[in-house]
């Protein structure tokens, strides 16, 4: 199989956002694919709302009118900033949408292929087929300075964690006026806040009407490399059938993949189901996850991240653990209990130029980097059934 090609192939359906028609025939282009295979696939519908980013304008929104309301009235600005911080808090995370479900209800989809070959365990190959879209939050300079601050505080700074900072300062000022207490140095206090919600409205609204990114490297590298691996490891490991899910509906927090594990959850066994997340595998070097997540971060399985690190002393490559501040696909799998890790590629300074850019095109990627994460991976799978097998399990402390 042709890595490149099948790039090509994914990044002609132009415009797959989540819950786009575009998505839905990339979908099914991904079921002929498997069929090519020799493996059974299914389209199951998955229920999205994908206007995260105006979503979360709206949030920005409500904490700039309860900042401002609880001058004349505090406990309203409570209420307002308890609103937005919950919401913003809960759709981040996945555990709950409020303002989410007033911007609109569309149908995505996940593509599912199994394997019914009677093994104990069952391993899961994941990547998302929707795409994202651009902003001025993307750009270098931005990308520059998030990376900065991160390395001040001496750790990635997730997107949205000003925003909800902000609205949690907003919420102790208004709590503070309910208590009577007021004065130039509680104004100058809330002041700052309250600009930095202002300023991520428009940016916030900015991504929302942005154009949608070609996404060859975010994700078709990583569907590309999971049906390689499909096709190398089906119906050949010892302990385990080889699953694939090409998921719906993961820009706006790994929507396909929460609604797939709701879906099949009583059916999946906690810990012989392993899941491996591919995630732009097509440039730099290959990086695995300690941990993840977009506010609050879990650790990925310590198991394979064990048998990450023996594959990467192995190697020549400069392959290494990263924080992944990002609701991926395997954040959500690991969230649910689940073994997992997601695979990804950066470059020395953990930084992907192209990243939500118009410059994320077939003619970018790296084959040398599609060759490593693939090699990474297929290590990794090798490992994973020679040495643990089916039966995972944290071990104590």
């Amino acid at each position: 199989m042709e890595l490149r090609e099948e790039v090509d192939a994914l990044v002609a359906f132009e415009g797959r956002l989540a819950g786009t028609d575009a998505e839905r025939r990339a979908a099914r282009h991904l079921v002929g694919r498997l069929d090519a295979l020799g493996r059974e696939a299914d389209v199951e519908p998955v229920e999205a709302w994908p206007r995260v980013h105006l979503t979360h304008a709206l949030h920005a929104l409500l904490g700039v009118v309860a900042s401002l309301l609880s001058v004349a009235s505090p406990a309203a600005g409570i209420v307002i900033a308890t609103v937005a911080g919950a919401s913003t808090f809960g759709d981040a995370g996945g555990l709950f949408f409020l303002v989410r479900r007033l911007t609109g209800r569309r149908a995505s989809q996940n593509v599912v292929s199994r394997e019914h070959g009677g093994k104990r365990g069952a391993l899961v190959l994941c990547a998302h087929v929707d795409a994202g879209r651009t902003g001025l939050v993307y750009s270098t300079w931005v990308q520059e300075r998030m990376a900065a601050v991160g390395r001040f505080v001496r750790r990635p700074l997730a997107p949205l964690e000003p925003l909800l900072w902000s609205l949690i300062l907003v919420l102790a000022c208004c709590v503070l006026r309910l208590l009577g207490l007021e004065g130039t140095v509680l104004n100058v206090i809330q002041f700052v806040p309250t600009v930095a919600l202002v300023l991520a409205v428009p940016l916030l609204l900015d991504i929302a009407v942005s154009r949608v990114v070609p996404g060859a490297n975010d994700d078709a590298s990583g569907i590309a490399t999971a049906l390689r691996l499909a096709e190398r490891f089906g119906g050949r490991l010892e302990h385990f059938d080889v699953w694939v899910l090409l998921t719906g509906a993961q820009e706006p927090f790994a929507v396909g993949m929460r609604r797939w594990l709701r879906r099949h959850r009583g059916r999946l066994h906690r810990t012989r189901t392993v899941f491996v997340n591919l995630d732009e595998v097509g440039s730099g070097t290959v990086r695995w996850t300690e941990r993840e997540g977009l506010l609050m971060t879990i650790r990925s399985h310590s198991q394979l991240i064990e048998l990450c690190r023996e594959v990467a002393e192995d190697s020549e490559d400069e392959a290494r653990g990263i924080v992944n501040r990002a609701a991926s696909d395997g954040y959500a799998a690991r969230s649910a209990g689940f073994p997992a890790i997601t695979i990804t590629g950066r470059n020395a300074l953990d930084y992907l130029p192209d990243h939500h850019r118009l410059t994320d095109v077939a003619e970018r990627l790296d084959p040398e980097a599609l060759e490593r994460s693939y090699a990474f991976v297929a290590e990794l799978i090798e490992r994973l059934d020679a040495e643990l097998g089916p039966d995972l399990s944290e071990p104590p402390g």
